[in-house]
């Protein structure tokens, strides 16, 4: 799957609901679906972390799980419309 289409994905996956973060596994799982799956985790990771870098997204430790819990910020929200 090409870089920038993955990118795109990650942020409309936070996009759903975008005052609620959500885990690691719920965005490989939300990008599977949109996709018609096949994933690969790193490849994710990858996309997840360049938007993060463009402050695109960001993220927060969950006090309750210990987890980080990943958002979609009004930039990325904006890039999202183009």
């Amino acid at each position: 799957m090409p870089v920038a289409i993955l990118r795109r994905k990650v942020r409309e996956a936070l996009n759903m609901a975008p005052g609620f973060g959500k885990s690691e596994g719920m965005i490989h799982q939300i990008v599977n679906q949109l996709t018609g799956g096949g994933v690969d985790l790193q490849d994710l990771r990858d996309a997840r972390d360049w938007n993060h870098q463009e402050l695109y997204i960001r993220r927060e430790k969950d006090k309750d799980s210990d987890e980080y819990l990943w958002y979609i910020t009004e930039q990325g929200i904006a890039k999202q419309k183009i």
